[in-house]
């Protein structure tokens, strides 16, 4: 149950819209990253370091973002990646961003 880090899940995922981290200073800042790198040819290797990009938490360790709001809903359930890999089956359940990668 292993969510690879790559360009295809990244623009699947829905961290950027999820509650949780919407109000992140942290996670605005890294999301300038993303825009950056959605403003280049998509076709090309785009080498993406998953420490730098506040999303997909369900294929890399534990977020490094210390303002995440967890009182909010999380949107993992809503997320094709979740679905895709069939996450709801694993551990944790959601809130990849807070207790880390699925397993």
């Amino acid at each position: 149950m292993e969510v690879e880090f790559n360009l295809e899940n990244l623009k699947k995922c829905l961290c950027d819209c999820c509650p949780v981290q919407n109000k992140s200073r942290c996670v605005l800042d890294k999301m300038k990253i993303i825009q950056e790198i959605s403003q280049d040819d998509l076709d090309s290797r785009i080498m993406i370091e998953e420490e730098r990009i506040p999303a997909l938490y369900c294929a890399e360790e534990k977020a490094t973002i210390t303002d995440l709001d967890s009182l909010q809903e999380c949107q993992c359930d809503k997320c094709m990646v979740w679905k895709e890999n069939n996450l709801f089956s694993g551990e944790p359940p959601g809130y990849f961003c807070r207790d880390g990668k699925a397993r």
